[in-house]
């Protein structure tokens, strides 16, 4: 009898334990499900072109923008256009070099898609080793009977140009560097500068990623418009420009407009065949308020 009863004893305070042990654990696993979660601050976003925008259909298009990217992370941005997969990869411009999507852009070309007339969506996609954050604008393509600007060497009023070098620092080119003046006025931009308007004077300047670069290299040159009087940034100045190749036998038309910092980023590939020698970069650059500016810019170019 004595040994049922210490029995049933043990057995009962066995049990009691167990009990105690399993609400422990649930209990333990109930408050980490609630632990509070990490919410990432990644973000990205297109600066240009802005939501409803213009653009021209059939012509590149320009998109840049900016993102929390930074030299701790790992992140890229790339972009669609009306849902054509796949993503296309966009070209870092960050301050910190090669990798760097705090800032960047992306050309779009016809060898993926073209601006159709209409909606036109276009989304940027930055994708982190944690997260992956989305942003989205729609461009409204217009058709326009653009007339080819003939832009002559001989009324070129050449602007400040500064390089940058192989490590990524600026590297400014002194002999290159003049002061910036408006062409000659006449017709109706006398008319205009009579009564008052248009008069002001616009900066533009010209930052070369790579210089010389070889055939097959990507290039980046950003150009910025500013105030020539007070130096503040000019945005939505509209720009026109063309890429002369060496030997007069190939030429490239880009066009686009300023972000709100006066910028304008143009990334493109140098083809593997051609000649070497020196790229002339002309550019016209119009802005409600001046003076239209005619600008030039040059780099050297090397077989591959």
């Amino acid at each position: 009898m004595n040994q049922y009863i210490s029995w049933l004893i043990v057995s009962t305070f066995v049990a009691f334990i167990a009990s105690m042990t399993s609400n422990y654990y649930a209990n333990g696993q109930a408050s980490e499900n609630l632990a509070p979660q990490l919410v990432s601050n990644d973000s990205v976003k297109i600066v240009s072109p802005t939501e409803g925008q213009q653009v021209p259909v059939g012509e590149e298009l320009i998109a840049s923008g900016e993102s929390s990217d930074d030299t701790s992370k790992n992140c890229t941005v790339s972009v669609i256009v009306n849902n054509i997969k796949p993503y296309q990869s966009a070209y870092p411009t960050g301050a910190s070099g090669p990798g760097d999507y705090s800032k960047w852009s992306f050309t779009l070309s016809s060898n993926y898609t073209d601006i159709t007339e209409g909606s036109n969506r276009i989304t940027a996609k930055l994708s982190c080793p944690e997260s992956t954050r989305w942003y989205s604008v729609n461009a409204m393509g217009v058709r326009t009977s653009q007339e080819s600007t003939n832009i002559s060497s001989s009324n070129f009023t050449p602007s400040v140009i500064s390089a940058l070098n192989e490590t990524g620092t600026l590297a400014p080119q002194p002999e290159q560097q003049v002061t910036s003046t408006p062409p000659p006025s006449s017709g109706a931009s006398s008319q205009a500068a009579a009564s008052g308007e248009n008069t002001k004077t616009m900066s533009v300047i010209f930052d070369i990623l790579n210089n010389p670069v070889s055939r097959g290299s990507d290039q980046n040159i950003t150009i910025t418009v500013s105030d020539a009087a007070s130096n503040e940034s000019i945005p939505g100045a509209t720009i026109t420009g063309k890429l002369l190749y060496p030997g007069d036998n190939y030429v490239k038309d880009f066009t686009g407009t300023t972000d709100p910092n006066g910028q304008f980023v143009y990334h493109w590939t140098i083809g593997k065949n051609g000649d070497g020698g020196e790229l002339t970069i002309e550019a016209q650059v119009v802005a409600p308020g001046y003076e239209s500016q005619l600008a030039k810019s040059a780099f050297q170019i090397t077989e591959g």
